[in-house]
């Protein structure tokens, strides 16, 4: 991966000015994903106090192990999420274009966020399995944008990415306009893992988390082949309006 990194970047300097790439104004360069440094304080970090399952940062002072109304009423698979950014402005910009547009000159500066992870899980997870596509959609899209993300985050922590682990055996629309009742619908028995895991402690990424139903189903599905816990890592968490 290093070194096709290191081979695609004068190729990216000839296709990509060496301008952001999001105001198109200020220098920037291939290894800050073509964004600069104005655009790229325009983000939005997520800290505590925030529910303790699923990440969620609360508005206000909050006691130790709080779970928000969303947790309450849910039966998530997973023991914790949490997310590194705030799902707005230029961060939800980055990921739509990213995943959508194939603008994957964004990817170095979406793996540099995503190195703060480490503090995150003081149980230090196994292995890290990314959220898997399915086939055909995998194939419309050209890659999958967790994948590559996940690769990044396995290297920053020493540990091996499965992609074999857990596959997406359902076709589903995106979750986009759905609302929380129909995405725990959409999600119902979407993977599979097809084997047993020879590890215990599985961290599963993604790059964005909404409701959690999609990390849950993935959990499910790790836990019923295995795994013992299931720690959940996104980039970037939709925030309540």
């Amino acid at each position: 991966m290093k070194s096709t990194l290191h081979l695609t970047e004068p190729l990216k300097g000839l296709a990509f000015p060496e301008v952001c790439q999001v105001c198109g104004a200020s220098p920037a360069d291939a290894a800050n994903g073509f964004t600069c440094r104005k655009c790229r304080s325009q983000v939005f970090f997520t800290a505590p106090p925030w529910c303790e399952q699923c990440g969620l940062p609360f508005g206000g002072a909050a006691g130790e192990a709080v779970t928000c109304k969303n947790c309450h009423e849910s039966k998530w698979q997973f023991t914790h999420a949490r997310s590194i950014l705030a799902a707005r402005g230029l961060v939800r910009e980055v990921v739509h274009r990213f995943k959508y547009n194939q603008h994957e000159f964004f990817e170095p500066l979406m793996i540099q966020w995503l190195q703060s992870c480490g503090p995150l899980f003081p149980d230090q997870p196994q292995c890290v399995v990314p959220v898997p596509l399915h086939p055909v959609k995998e194939r419309e899209r050209g890659f999958n944008q967790a994948e590559r993300l996940a690769i990044g985050v396995a290297k920053h922590l020493g540990l091996p990415m499965e992609t074999k682990f857990l596959r997406r055996v359902k076709y589903t629309e995106t979750q986009t306009n759905l609302t929380r009742k129909e995405r725990l619908a959409n999600m119902h028995n979407a993977f599979e893992a097809p084997s047993r895991m020879p590890f215990s402690r599985i961290l599963l990424v993604d790059d964005v988390m909404t409701t959690g139903s999609t990390a849950s189903a993935c959990a499910a599905a790790l836990r019923g082949a295995g795994a013992a816990r299931v720690d959940v890592l996104t980039l970037a968490r939709g925030m309540p309006d």
